[in-house]
């Protein structure tokens, strides 16, 4: 049987936006193919991501999850 874990996807309910989770002082971005992206506010305030964050749908901390 062969599995495929990356990317998720769910036709009826396809996401494209990412997700953005805090942990400490590095926020991981999580995009819907299965690629994560780990910054700092500094790079964020430069604008060196691939996505801005009012893009990204959650929010929140790690240990939260």
């Amino acid at each position: 049987m062969k599995t495929t874990n990356f990317p998720i996807r769910n036709q009826s309910i396809c996401q494209e936006n990412p997700l953005a989770f805090i942990s400490g002082n590095i926020i991981h971005i999580v995009y819907p193919n299965g690629e994560v992206e780990a910054t700092t506010s500094e790079q964020i305030d430069r604008r060196q991501t691939k996505c801005p964050l009012d893009k990204c749908v959650v929010w929140g901390c790690v240990g939260d999850f």
